[in-house]
């Protein structure tokens, strides 16, 4: 069976920065499970998959545009202290989560403090880097 919109498609990665430093990999764990379509994997990966079937493999390079994107200044904000919650630690790199004008969940990581600011970066930690991906299509249902 072909991936198309709606396939629930399982697969292995290898995920390396552009300097080949290994990120993350499945391959000796649990695959990676989604519906292909619902953007619930990077751009391009999904680009990629489609059409493919179980035993594709391949190696691609993707820039931030096809992967998690450019970095957005407007997502790097600041707060004063008093503004969390007592339970939040505030430490460089921490990730605070709170909600979007429409209620919907967001998360936050610390990226500097001083004496009456926290600074915030909403940007996903891979935004505006190269990645290289090695995978493999499991199965395609």
């Amino acid at each position: 069976m072909r991936i198309k919109q709606g396939s629930e498609v399982t697969f292995h990665y290898e995920l390396r920065n552009d300097k080949g430093e290994l990120i993350d990999s499945t391959f000796d764990g649990e695959p990676v499970h989604y519906v292909h379509g619902d953007g619930d994997i990077i751009e391009g990966l999904e680009t990629l998959f489609e059409g493919e079937e179980p035993g594709f493999e391949a190696k691609v390079t993707l820039p931030p545009e096809q992967a998690y994107g450019v970095t957005r200044e407007d997502l790097v904000v600041f707060a004063a202290p008093e503004n969390f919650d007592d339970q939040v630690e505030l430490e460089v790199g921490e990730v605070v989560e709170t909600e979007d004008p429409d209620g919907n969940p967001i998360q936050f990581r610390i990226v500097d403090i001083d004496e009456d600011k926290v600074y915030l970066d909403g940007n996903h930690p891979l935004a505006n880097q190269t990645l290289e991906y090695k995978v493999e299509v499991i199965e395609v249902a």
